[in-house]
């Protein structure tokens, strides 16, 4: 397009264009040789649906549990799967995922018979056999028991001591609950043959001999000290466990050991056990005898005083060792064993163990 005048021509370029298809018979039969397919973009607008082909899953079956239940008549019970839980997948032993419902389990027998729990239990059948048996059972216990408690056979007519030393068989019969003429099995059940008053014995048993006859086994005490009472002057022999036994004179000393510093009061009980405080006082001198033992300590214990919480013990009349009850008595006895060897391995006179910094005195 042009313009009159001075003006400038501008040209106009349509950037639509048309471009024409001719087709011909000659193009179609070459179409048939060669199909050459236009490549077409796809529309925004349509939209492209990919189909998903799933592929058939491998069917796995169901891992069974085998336990063990302990409360229950069979072995090898097996846990088996049920189907209305959700499953979880496991690790078996080839690394293969299966899955297996943890969530409900019912228990199968290794018959695959299934137990319903729940099902009520049939009521069991009175075993009438099992009744008659019984009551035969308890008619045949009392028909024996009316012939051992009544039956003159079985009347009282001998009794024997056995284990005695300190006492006569006597002495043993006179104090124990039993009568000779009346049944046995009676005074055997309802005496009370048991608490008898004598301070050496310890322990009574019974033995029966058929059809009337009974023994009398005995466990006496032996004096391990001669204890002096400190308010009386007294002396009387205690056994190892504490037990007083008898009074006595020191001219009757064969093996005891005199220890001092006791209290008996006026009147004391024998065959009781003495007071709870010097039975722990025993039990110390007792530890301080197994240590010296042990640590090779020579000397024999000839005196036990207590004083307080001291214990002075006396070897071979000579040497006399004060320990203190509440202290380490192991490490105490192994010192005082570097301090007899230090001092030429016999020493007379005190040592005092009881504080910090043992004291060693001579005799003059």
């Amino acid at each position: 397009m042009k313009s009159s005048g001075t003006g400038k021509t501008k040209k106009v370029t349509n950037k639509k264009t048309t471009k024409k298809v001719s087709t011909s018979p000659s193009s179609s039969n070459t179409k048939k040789k060669t199909q050459v397919k236009p490549k077409v973009k796809p529309s925004k607008k349509v939209q492209t649906v990919k189909k998903v082909v799933k592929q058939p899953q491998k069917q796995v079956k169901k891992k069974q549990v085998v336990r063990t239940n302990n409360h229950s008549g069979k072995n090898n019970v097996r846990l088996k799967p049920t189907d209305d839980m959700e499953y979880v997948p496991f690790l078996d032993g080839e690394n293969k995922i299966e899955q297996v419902n943890i969530n409900s389990l019912m228990m199968v027998a290794p018959d695959d018979d299934v137990e319903d729990l729940d099902a009520p239990k049939p009521k069991k059948k009175i075993n009438s056999i099992a009744i008659i048996k019984a009551f035969f059972f308890i008619g045949l216990l009392i028909g024996l028991g009316y012939i051992l408690f009544t039956n003159e056979t079985f009347n009282l007519e001998s009794i024997s001591v056995k284990g005695n030393e300190k006492y006569t068989e006597q002495d043993i019969i006179g104090k124990i609950d039993l009568k000779v003429g009346e049944n046995v099995f009676k005074q055997l059940i309802l005496s009370d043959r048991y608490a008898i008053d004598l301070a050496y014995v310890s322990k009574v048993s019974y033995g029966y001999v058929f059809p009337n006859s009974i023994v009398v086994k005995v466990k006496e005490r032996y004096p391990a000290y001669i204890a002096k009472d400190k308010t009386t002057g007294k002396y009387y022999k205690l056994d190892n466990e504490g037990y007083l036994l008898e009074e006595c004179d020191l001219s009757l000393k064969k093996e005891e050991l005199i220890v001092e510093g006791f209290d008996f009061g006026q009147t004391p009980e024998l065959g009781k056990k003495i007071d709870e405080s010097y039975v722990k006082k025993i039990e110390t001198y007792n530890k301080i005898k197994a240590l010296l033992k042990e640590y090779g300590i020579q000397g024999e214990v000839t005196n036990v005083k207590f004083n307080a919480s001291l214990t002075i013990v006396t070897l071979d009349g000579k040497l006399k060792i004060t320990f203190a009850n509440d202290s380490n008595l192991e490490y105490k006895v192994s010192f005082l064993k570097s301090i007899i060897k230090n001092n030429g391995g016999e020493v007379e006179g005190s040592i005092d163990m009881s504080v910090e910094n043992p004291v060693y005195s001579k005799y003059n």
